[in-house]
């Protein structure tokens, strides 16, 4: 009976422990559905579906009118609500982040026919539960923004970080920033991959490598009041991976900076004065691919990248 008690205890010890190691990497949907009273709906199939999802998920709403699709992967999902007797209605392009909690209510009108209501463009950019203060930035805006290509140059667009250098065109890309937020020790930093802490163990508060910047679907940097899953109270960066799907995808890339391409806006009388150019950008170049599909649909996926950064630059006054 010890040895048996024993063995328990060290499974729960070990479940903990790997609660805490993890960092939070999913979402939530969840919400209220009522009459065109307002009286609450029990029993109203919600069914949820997305790209991301190898099957759909149902729930059936509470006696309060309420449910809960919880642990979600960040993604685009579409919610139906379906009740006998009452029209059903479709929330599409409900957009789910890492650690957000999309609020979608629905409101059911009586029907005596088939009757479908589709409500578009409404998704949720509040989370009412949110407690901490993060960014997240999507795949989308990691793309768009018009900067390096590189994690530490995400950092330096997060309100409340201040770095100890500027990434300009990727002339810094390959080095690690140092970075600090609300005066906080830069040791408490914490770096997690797809919810698991990576942070380097000899470097404390470091990232333990270099990442392909086409691997990440999301990246969320939280500056205060982060997930308990984090033990320490530094700022928590969080990348999330890219997945496979049903349908096979694929993609590029080749960036080149030149010193050919380049101007000089130093004039004679800047010059005459001691003024000379910044450190010279002499070739970079930023080249590699991705690509995922099914290994069998609707059962299982893969997705891989790779990619490499090439840097040349000069030295000021060499």
């Amino acid at each position: 009976m010890r040895v048996r008690s024993f063995a328990l205890a060290l499974v729960a010890l070990f479940a903990l422990s790997a609660a805490a190691g993890a960092q939070q990497q999913t979402g939530e949907i969840f919400g209220k559905v009522t009459d065109q009273s307002g009286g609450v709906l029990p029993g109203v199939t919600v069914t949820l579906t997305a790209p991301t999802l190898l099957q759909p998920l149902t729930a059936i709403t509470s006696e309060t009118g309420t449910y809960q699709f919880p642990r979600l992967n960040i993604g685009t999902y579409t919610v139906k609500f379906d009740l006998a007797g009452f029209k059903s209605v479709i929330n599409d392009g409900i957009q789910v982040t890492v650690g957000f909690n999309a609020q979608v209510n629905a409101t059911m009108g009586i029907s005596t026919v088939q009757e479908t209501i589709t409500v578009s463009g409404t998704s949720p950019i509040v989370d009412t539960r949110e407690t901490g203060t993060k960014q997240t930035f999507t795949n989308e805006l990691l793309q768009s923004i018009p900067s390096a290509r590189d994690p530490w140059v995400i950092l330096q667009q997060t309100a409340g970080i201040a770095m100890d250098r500027e990434n300009i065109g990727g002339n810094m890309s390959g080095q690690q920033s140092n970075y600090v937020s609300r005066g906080g020790n830069p040791t408490n930093n914490k770096w997690s991959l797809d919810g698991v802490d990576i942070t380097d163990m000899s470097a404390t508060g470091a990232s333990p490598s270099y990442y392909d910047f086409d691997a990440f679907e999301e990246m969320t940097i939280n500056t205060g009041g982060v997930d308990v899953t984090q033990q320490t109270g530094g700022v928590g960066i969080n990348l999330v991976t890219k997945s496979g799907s049903d349908k096979f995808r694929g993609s590029s890339r080749y960036y080149v900076t030149d010193d050919s391409t380049e101007s000089n806006n130093i004039d004679d009388a800047l010059r005459r004065q001691g003024a000379s150019s910044g450190n010279p950008i002499q070739n970079i170049q930023d080249y590699g691919v991705e690509a995922g599909g099914p290994l069998k649909k609707g059962r299982a996926w893969i997705w891989g990248s790779y990619g490499k950064q090439n840097i040349k630059v000069g030295v000021l006054g060499f």
